[in-house]
């Protein structure tokens, strides 16, 4: 029960994370409209009802009005489609967020109906949740795409490994200089029919000898971490009939992390009894 609830946190905590600049962002984009000289000019048109046209046309002030109004048209829509894009962002986390709670309240249950889905759209889709908290620190992400087409997978499960995945490459490269931050997805498949789904950063690295002790539950190397994300990450790869595999030719050289999925992964998991 208390490792189901950590999880649950931590998944959780990791969505919040991009929900959070969202909301700041919105906040910020909202603070800035001001609506002072909209109602200065307002008040102008208003006192020039009687003569409009021709204050408009021939005042050197209904010029600048008419000036001001054209601007202000176009900095509402810019601002308009900016908070738009935002409040779309929180709602598809905030949805991933119910999702969560909801597949851990029936984790004793067998797991999700597997989906025909494309695992680009899966990494594209983590991508979207942290990648809000990408643009803040400057991170440069790189795309190596395979087309794949749709398999079966439980985008859920997928989306909490690929999410704590793009979450520790973001930590990892904090020390890293904002202008060298940078983050390769990729998706693939092998000759042994596995799909494989990998994040590789120039961040922070492993030291050799912690590479055998990475998923161990309530191991970290930050002070700030609790050692569960890569473990329970770890775990649901297992549990789709998959591999979490890490890669790191030591500290300061970056870190390869591979999640690898039979393309029948979601099948073989629903026939067991």
């Amino acid at each position: 029960m208390a490792e189901v609830a950590t999880s649950v946190l931590h998944n959780v905590g990791n969505v919040l994370n991009s929900v959070n600049v969202s909301a700041t962002v919105v906040i910020e984009r909202l603070r800035r409209l001001r609506g002072d000289n909209l109602s200065q000019a307002a008040a102008l048109i208003e006192q020039r009802m009687n003569d409009l046209a021709l204050f408009l046309t021939e005042d050197p002030k209904g010029e600048k009005l008419r000036a001001y109004l054209k601007n202000l048209s176009s900095l509402l829509s810019r601002e308009n489609a900016a908070i738009q894009t935002e409040v779309d962002s929180l709602r598809r986390n905030i949805e991933h967020i119910k999702t969560i709670v909801a597949m851990q309240q029936s984790y004793a249950r067998p797991n999700g109906t597997p989906e025909w889905l494309d695992p680009k759209d899966l990494m594209e889709h983590a991508l979207q949740i942290t990648g809000a908290s990408f643009q803040t620190d400057q991170i440069q992400v790189l795309k190596e795409y395979q087309t794949i087409g749709p398999i079966l997978l439980d985008r859920h499960r997928v989306l909490q490994v690929l999410i704590n995945l793009l979450s520790n490459a973001r930590h990892a490269l904090e020390a890293t200089p904002r202008t060298e931050r940078r983050v390769i997805l990729s998706v693939f498949a092998t000759p042994a029919k596995l799909v494989c789904l990998r994040v590789h950063d120039n961040g922070s690295g492993i030291d050799p000898t912690n590479l055998n002790r990475i998923f161990h539950q309530g191991f970290t190397t930050r002070s700030d971490g609790h050692g569960f994300g890569l473990h329970s990450s770890a775990n649901a790869a297992k549990e789709m009939s998959g591999a979490l595999s890490v890669q790191s030719e030591g500290v300061g050289k970056g870190a390869v992390f591979t999640l690898e999925l039979p393309l029948t992964a979601a099948a073989v998991q629903r026939e067991r009894p």
